[in-house]
C-alpha cells in the first residue's frame, strides 16, 4: 500500500515537469517566432550594405580637398563632408546645392589643442563671404590676436538651408570629434529650411515623424522601402534643381503664408524649441559647454515680403494718398491694437515713428512688421526669448546676446543696412560683431585663460580677414540673390560689375570660376607690389589657415604682420612657422626663432624673448646673432 501511495506523487511530478517542458518549448517557439523576422531583417540589412546598396553621408570625411595636396599634411586630417546635405533626401539630386566650407582638422586631437565648433544655417556659415568672412573665420582671426600662443581650432559645420533638425542630426558626430566648446547661431530656417514646416524640403509637418525619419534614414532597408515608395508614387517631387539659374531661396517656400499664431507657425516654434533643447541637453550630457546666441535680422531696411492687409490698412498706407506720419501713427497703432496683423502697416508705423525721432517705438513696430511677415525667411522675435530661456535652463549653456551687441553698434538701436546685406545675412561689420560676441563670451566665461591684453574692438576690426576682392565677390552673390523671388516678382538679369583696378579684376576672375588658392597667390603678389603690407599679411595668413603645416607661408605672414606692428598676429604666425618649419639650413632655421624673439620683445614680453633665444642657443650654441641679441636684452 505504501508503494502505491509513493507512486502517485511521482506520476503527478512527471506531469508537472512535462507541462513545464511544454511551456518552455512554447516560450522558445514564440521567442524564435518573434526574433526570426528581426534576424531576417538584420541579415537583409547586412546583405544590402555588403552589396553596396544605398548611401551614407557622414558629417566628417577624410580630407580630400585639393588644398590638402598643397599642404603636405602629416597624419590624418578630417573635413566637413561637402555632400552631407544629401543625407536628408531619398535621391541626391533633390538636395539643394549647398555644402559646409572646408575646414581641415586633425582626426586625432592633439594635446593642448582647444577645439571650437560652430553650428547653424547660412548666417552661421558666413553667406555670402564664405569661410574667412564667416563668424568662425572672423573669430579665428580675433583669437590669433588675443591668444597668439594658444593652439585654438575653430571649425564650422554650418551651411545654408538647414535648421535645428539637421543640427540635431549632426550633434553626436560633433560630440565624437571632442570639441571643447560649441557655438550655435540658428533659428532663421525653422519654417523654410530642410524639413521646416513651410518648406518644399519638408518630410512632414509632424516633429515625431521627422525624428523617426532621422533615426531610420541610414538603414538600407529604410532606403529601399523609401525608394520603392517614390518609384510607385504617381506624382513627381515638388521641387528639383534642374533650373540652375534660380536661387535656393527662390525655390523653398511651399506654404508661402504662415500667419502669426497659425497652426503652422506654432508647429515651427515647437520644432525650434524642442530640437534646440534636445541639442544642448546632448552636449551637456557629454560635458561640452555651449555658447548659444540670439539671432538678428534686418528690421529697418527690409520691408515685409508678404502682408495680410485689411481695407483700412491699405487705405492708410496707400502710396496714391500719402498720409502724415502723425495720422499713420494714430490710426495705425489703433488698428494694430485691435487685432490687425498687417506687416506693411506695422512697417509704415515704424517708419513714421522714426521720422519723428521716436526710436524706441519705431523699434517696437519694426519688430512687429517682421513678426507679421507671412513669408518666414526671418525668425520671429519670440525665437530669441526661446533661446534665452533654453540657455538659462542648462548649466553648461551660456547665452550670447549678439542681437543686442549689433544694436549697440548702431546709432539708432535698430538693425539695418549698417550691418545687414539684405533680410538677414550680415555684412562684414555685422559678421565681425557676431564673432566678437562669441569672443567676449569665451573670455568672460573663462573658457580660456585671461588674454595677455584687453580686447580692443578697433584693433581687431583693423585686422579682420575680409579683403576688397572678397567683398566685391560677395556683393555680386547678393545681387544674384536679390534678383529673384522674394525680392522681385520676376527674375532679373544681373550684370557683372566693372573692374577699376587689378584687385577688382581678380574678383571678377573669382566670379568666373578662378580657384581660391590661385587668386590668393595673385593677391599676395599684387599687395606686395603696391606695398599694402597689412593686406598682404592678411592674404598670407589666410593661405596658411587653409594650408595647415605650411611653415614657409606662416613665416611670410609673420614677417608681414611684424612689418605693420600687428604683434599678436605676428607672434601667432611666427610660432606656427617654427612648429611646421620646412627643411632648412642652420642659418635659416635660426632666423625663424629670431623672428619670434623679436616679436615677443617688441610686444613687451622680454622673458618670452629670452626663452626663445635660449632654445635657439641650445640647438645652435654658436649662433652669433642669437648670442648678441641675448647679451643686449639680458646682460649678465
Amino acid at each position: 500500500m505504501d508503494d502505491n501511495l509513493s507512486a502517485e506523487p511521482t506520476k503527478q511530478s512527471q506531469q508537472k515537469n512535462g507541462q513545464r517542458d511544454q511551456t518552455k518549448s512554447r516560450a522558445v517557439f514564440y521567442l524564435i517566432a518573434i526574433l526570426l523576422p528581426f534576424a531576417f531583417l538584420a541579415l537583409f540589412e547586412l546583405v544590402l550594405r555588403v552589396s553596396g546598396f544605398g548611401h551614407q553621408y557622414p558629417l566628417f570625411i577624410e580630407a580630400s580637398s585639393p588644398l590638402k595636396a598643397q599642404s603636405t599634411l602629416s597624419g590624418s586630417y578630417l573635413q566637413p563632408n561637402p555632400e552631407v546635405i544629401k543625407r536628408f533626401f531619398h535621391l541626391p539630386e533633390f538636395a539643394p546645392p549647398v555644402e559646409p566650407d572646408t575646414f581641415l582638422f586633425k582626426q586625432e586631437k592633439q594635446i593642448g589643442t582647444y577645439r571650437i565648433v560652430l553650428m547653424g544655417g547660412s548666417s552661421a556659415a558666413g553667406f555670402p563671404y564664405g569661410r574667412f568672412g564667416s563668424p568662425a573665420g572672423l573669430l579665428k582671426q580675433q583669437l590669433k590676436s588675443v591668444y597668439p600662443d594658444k593652439n585654438i581650432e575653430v571649425l564650422s559645420v554650418a551651411m545654408a538651408s538647414i535648421n535645428t533638425y539637421a543640427l540635431l542630426d549632426f550633434t553626436q558626430e560633433v560630440i565624437d570629434i571632442q570639441p571643447d566648446l560649441v557655438l550655435i547661431y540658428a533659428g532663421h530656417n525653422e519654417y523654410l529650411g530642410v524639413m521646416g514646416v513651410g518648406s518644399v524640403y519638408s518630410q512632414s509637418n509632424s516633429r515625431a515623424t521627422n525624428l523617426f525619419f532621422l533615426k531610420l534614414k541610414e538603414l538600407r532597408l529604410f532606403q529601399l522601402v523609401q525608394g520603392l515608395y517614390y518609384w510607385l508614387k504617381p506624382q513627381t517631387e515638388p521641387f528639383n534643381h534642374n533650373d540652375s539659374s534660380r536661387t535656393v531661396m527662390a525655390s523653398v517656400a511651399k506654404e508661402k503664408n504662415i500667419p502669426l499664431d497659425s497652426e503652422l507657425y506654432a508647429a515651427g516654434k515647437t520644432q525650434f524649441k524642442e530640437n534646440l533643447s534636445t541639442i544642448v541637453k546632448l552636449f551637456s550630457q557629454a560635458d561640452i559647454p555651449v555658447l548659444l546666441s540670439s539671432i538678428a535680422s534686418n528690421e529697418r531696411n527690409q520691408a515685409p515680403f508678404e502682408s495680410m492687409n485689411s481695407t483700412s490698412a491699405n487705405s492708410l498706407i496707400s502710396p496714391d494718398k500719402p498720409r502724415s506720419s502723425q495720422r499713420i501713427i494714430q490710426q495705425g497703432v489703433s488698428l494694430i491694437e485691435n487685432g490687425e496683423q498687417s506687416a506693411d502697416l506695422a512697417f509704415a508705423i515704424a517708419q513714421a515713428y522714426e521720422k519723428t525721432n521716436q526710436m524706441s517705438d519705431a523699434l517696437t513696430y519694426y519688430k512687429k512688421a517682421r513678426d507679421y511677415d507671412l513669408l518666414r525667411f526671418r525668425a520671429p522675435s519670440e525665437f530669441n526669448d526661446i533661446i534665452a530661456e533654453i540657455a538659462a535652463s542648462h548649466q553648461l549653456v551660456t547665452f550670447i546676446n549678439a542681437d543686442e551687441k549689433l544694436r549697440n553698434d548702431t546709432e539708432t538701436g535698430i538693425i539695418g543696412e549698417e550691418h545687414m546685406l539684405e533680410h538677414l545675412h550680415p555684412n562684414t561689420r555685422g559678421y565681425f560683431i557676431l564673432a566678437l560676441s562669441y569672443l567676449e563670451g569665451i573670455v568672460d566665461g573663462q573658457f580660456l585663460p585671461s588674454p595677455k591684453s584687453a580686447i580692443e574692438t578697433d584693433d581687431l576690426w583693423q585686422t579682420q580677414s575680409m579683403l576688397r576682392s572678397d567683398i566685391m565677390l560677395a556683393e555680386y552673390k547678393i545681387a544674384v540673390l536679390k534678383s529673384d523671388y522674394p525680392f522681385t516678382a520676376t527674375k532679373q538679369t544681373v550684370r557683372l560689375p566693372s573692374a577699376k583696378d587689378a584687385i577688382e579684376e581678380l574678383a571678377l576672375k573669382r566670379i568666373a570660376g578662378m580657384d581660391w588658392l590661385s587668386a590668393q597667390q595673385a593677391l599676395l603678389s599684387l599687395y606686395q607690389e603696391q606695398e599694402s603690407w597689412l593686406e598682404a599679411a592678411t592674404v598670407a595668413g589666410l593661405m596658411f589657415d587653409a594650408l595647415p603645416e605650411r611653415g614657409d607661408i606662416a613665416r611670410i605672414a609673420s614677417l608681414l604682420y611684424l612689418r605693420v606692428n600687428q604683434l599678436g598676429l605676428a607672434e601667432y604666425y611666427a610660432r606656427k612657422a617654427i612648429q611646421y618649419m620646412p627643411t632648412l639650413g642652420l642659418e635659416e632655421q635660426g632666423n625663424y626663432y629670431l623672428s619670434l624673439g623679436e616679436t615677443l620683445f617688441k610686444s613687451g614680453d622680454v622673458n618670452g624673448a629670452i626663452e626663445v633665444l635660449d632654445a635657439l642657443l641650445v640647438m645652435q650654441p654658436m649662433n652669433q646673432k642669437a648670442l648678441a641679441i641675448r647679451q643686449r636684452i639680458s646682460p649678465p
